[in-house]
């Protein structure tokens, strides 16, 4: 990885640890009229996708 980006994940790992991307806003709601939908049901929702496939050459 270049040293950047493995700068930039170090500093977004330390953010969160600070707790600093702990926010919620209702912008989503605003611009859609829905409800987000939570991590938990995004994986449930998009199961496949997280399976690991074959590789084909």
């Amino acid at each position: 990885m270049p040293p950047y980006l493995v700068n930039h994940l170090g500093v977004m790992a330390e953010l969160h640890e600070q707790g600093r991307y702990d926010r919620m806003t209702d912008d989503f709601f605003k611009l859609t009229g829905e409800r987000p939908t939570n991590v938990h049901d995004f994986v449930k929702l998009h199961a496949a996708e997280f399976t690991q496939r074959e590789i084909t050459h």
